[in-house]
């Protein structure tokens, strides 16, 4: 038998080192994240608690989208309150309702964004809900109309910040192919929240007009209106501050292409594609006339027209609008992406088109309804529809806009909706109604009217961005496999 101490044959031997082996357990950190590296320990840790944050992010985004939305549409049930205390008229309420924001936010949207664009988005986002929110409390503090309306506009500056800096952080914590579903739930947190306030509301208008409560409240010199800005006002701060606390700014993703970030490349950039982007901002901005026509009227028509209560009318409203908006805007969303998987590069136009033909069609039916019952149910058909059209359009930038552009075009849309949408829709109604209509059930007619003109409009715009969206478009990824960077 071959000797264990003889070396085999086609193996060298090898004798002991003649120096100290090292018996210390320590490793360089260095070398502790290459082995960790090497058999994927780290990458599947970082990316576990990146994907968390993500999410995390997203829901504090959305958050802020909910209370940002009932800090806006709180007036629409306060209607009869505000006109007795300062003595407005319908068409005045109108104005404060929708001109006093749209102009500001509108016009302040787009320098906003470019800000967004270059500095730190989650310190932006942290100003600009504390403004909004100090606002909305102050709100309950005035003691005469223009001085609402400055508190109005202060509420326009801090919201202005938000979605521009929100759409731009999801862009960069997700890839493109996983951009499309958390886009969707901000939008629909945000549509939850312009529906959601008329619960919130209608609940806190219902508490504190109880005898204990309004005598309570008499007693101290208050009014009901008053009690309802001060407890609004107060979430938003909170959740500020959590924020401030617990997300981190993502990097920014670089683009192909990409030469200047400046406002001339930005300029270049948007006005290059005129077409594409007039077609999908304009389509959405009379999309919104009927959004923001309901959305300061919707409890008042129901109130005036039927006999609800404001409370009735506006928990009926909020509730049927919060699951609409939900159901439509993640319907649309899942449309759009099928219609693109089966091969239709404007599968996402040809959504809201489809969105817009069904939600201006059902606007109008809601305001003729000859029962409440029947008016709500037709709002319900009604805020589906637009509110998955408003989101698509929202999607179209993650195609269609570099990283380091995203921000602005997001601005360039809202600038054109809230001028549009918010800055005509309310005053509008409520011109015609005074107008056209006698009596305080016009209200109804002229929300009919409103809604069935932004038909032809809306769509023909949408028509005239399709073919150009085809090409300018980047393809969505399908069908990549997961991996490190896969959410």
């Amino acid at each position: 038998m071959q000797s264990l101490n003889r070396p085999i044959e086609g193996i060298a031997r090898h004798d002991p080192p003649s120096f100290p082996i090292q018996t210390s357990t320590k490793v360089a950190p260095d070398e502790c994240r290459a082995l960790k590296a090497r058999f994927g320990f780290s990458r599947a840790a970082e990316h576990g608690q990146f994907r968390a944050g993500a999410w995390w992010t997203v829901f504090l985004l959305s958050t802020f989208y909910v209370i940002s939305y009932i800090d806006r549409v709180i007036p629409s049930l306060l209607v009869a309150p505000l006109k007795d205390g300062f003595d407005i008229s319908d068409f005045e309420f109108g104005l404060l309702f929708g001109g006093a924001f749209a102009v500001f936010y509108g016009l302040l949207g787009l320098p906003i964004a470019r800000a967004v664009d270059r500095g730190n988005r989650k310190r932006l986002i942290f100003a600009g809900v504390v403004i909004w929110s100090a606002c909305t409390f102050a709100s309950g503090l005035a003691t005469g109309f223009w001085m609402l309306v400055m508190m109005r506009i202060g509420l326009a500056v801090g919201e202005a910040v938000l979605s521009p800096a929100a759409y731009s952080m999801i862009g960069d914590l997700f890839p493109p192919e996983r951009r499309s579903l958390p886009s969707a739930i901000y939008a629909a947190a945000g549509n939850m929240g312009t529906y959601g306030a008329y619960i919130a509301g209608a609940g806190i208008f219902a508490a504190v007009s109880t005898p204990p409560a309004a005598s309570f409240f008499d007693l101290n010199g208050l009014d009901t209106w008053q009690i309802v800005f001060f407890i609004v006002g107060l979430p938003g701060i909170l959740v500020a501050l959590i924020f401030l606390a617990t997300t981190v700014e993502p990097g920014r993703s670089t683009d192909a292409g990409e030469t200047s970030k400046d406002l001339h490349a930005a300029a270049r950039f948007f006005t290059k594609r005129i077409r594409l982007f007039g077609g999908l901002f304009i389509g959405a901005s009379f999309i919104t006339v009927i959004i923001f026509a309901y959305g300061a009227w919707a409890p008042e028509f129901l109130h005036r027209t039927f006999g609800w209560s404001i409370e009735k009318a506006g928990l009926s409203y909020g509730a049927t609008g919060v699951i609409a908006s939900a159901l439509g805007t993640l319907f649309f969303s899942r449309l759009s992406e099928a219609l693109t998987r089966s091969g239709r590069r404007d599968g996402l136009v040809i959504s809201a088109i489809a969105a817009s033909t069904l939600g201006c069609s059902s606007a109008c039916l809601a305001a003729l309804m000859p029962s409440a019952t029947l008016s709500v149910a037709a709002m319900g058909v009604m805020i589906f529809a637009l509110s998955g059209c408003s989101n698509v359009i929202v999607i179209s930038n993650q195609f269609t806009v570099p990283s380091h552009f995203r921000a602005t075009a997001i601005a360039i849309m809202f600038m054109c909706t809230i001028l549009i949408g918010l800055g005509v829709g309310p005053p509008l109604v409520a011109w015609l109604a005074e107008a056209f209509f006698a009596g305080p059930q016009g209200i109804g007619p002229a929300l009919a009217l409103v809604s069935i003109g932004m038909l032809a409009p809306s769509v023909g715009c949408l028509l005239s961005a399709r073919k150009v969206y085809t090409t300018e478009a980047d393809e969505p990824v399908t069908s990549s496999p997961r991996g490190p960077n896969s959410f």
